[in-house]
């Protein structure tokens, strides 16, 4: 009797077992798959989150290259422009050059300079002929002076000193040896802060008002040409 209770108490603990198992069994795929769609549907936002940065860099990418293709033609044109500007400085001081330079001469004669030689784009170099001193547009010369001109259709401080040093190398120069070198200004817009600052200096500003000739500007008071 108590054998027959012992093995039906078991069959009953291995009945309960089983509908134990089944059950956690059961619990776990349906956990398995509540988390298996949670992770398509992470998954499927990510992707969906990746295929619209894809496309916001694909819009980027196209700005980018429309970009560099407006940048390539501007860089075109400035070029272009550069070009342009650089031809039309180049006729510009060559009207100074033939032009405006034998117009200085006679404005120089006229105050008693009588200079008997007039070049233009004139180098010098050392001794050596291995490098360049100086360049001066425009040189007026007699046995007595000297006057060193520098072109500009618009001129600017930075010009003035530079012209300045140029001046202080031709004083070096042994061909001027014994003559006083003055200093010039040609230029075709007289702005009123370089124009003084030249002056200041005692160099001459030479003025082409209009295509009839040119003048030479007044020294301001207490001013007067220099010579180097």
């Amino acid at each position: 009797m108590g054998k027959e209770l012992n093995a039906e108490a078991v069959l009953a603990s291995i009945i309960e077992l089983r509908a134990s198992i089944a059950e956690q069994g059961a619990e776990l795929r349906a956990s398995i798959a509540e988390q298996g769609a949670e992770l398509r549907a992470s998954i499927e936002l990510t992707n969906s989150r990746v295929d619209k940065t894809n496309e916001r860099l694909d819009k980027a990418i196209e700005q980018l290259v429309e970009n560099n293709a407006k940048l390539y033609k501007n860089n075109l044109k400035l070029t272009e422009n550069n070009n342009k500007v650089g031809s039309l400085t180049n006729k510009l001081g060559g009207i100074i050059e033939s032009v405006v330079m034998p117009g200085i001469v006679e404005k120089f004669n006229e105050k008693g300079f009588g200079f008997d030689s007039v070049s233009t784009n004139v180098e010098f170099f050392n001794e050596n002929k291995t490098a360049n001193l100086a360049e001066v547009d425009g040189l007026l010369e007699n046995g007595s002076f000297v006057i060193a001109v520098e072109a500009k259709t618009e001129m600017d401080i930075s010009d003035v000193n530079a012209h300045i040093e140029r001046l202080n190398v031709l004083r070096k120069i042994p061909r001027f040896k014994g003559k006083k070198i003055y200093g010039a200004f040609a230029t075709a817009v007289a702005r009123k802060r370089p124009v003084n600052y030249a002056l200041e200096h005692g160099l001459y500003v030479l003025q082409q008002p209009d295509v009839m000739g040119v003048k030479i500007l007044d020294f301001p008071k207490g001013c007067s040409a220099k010579a180097w």
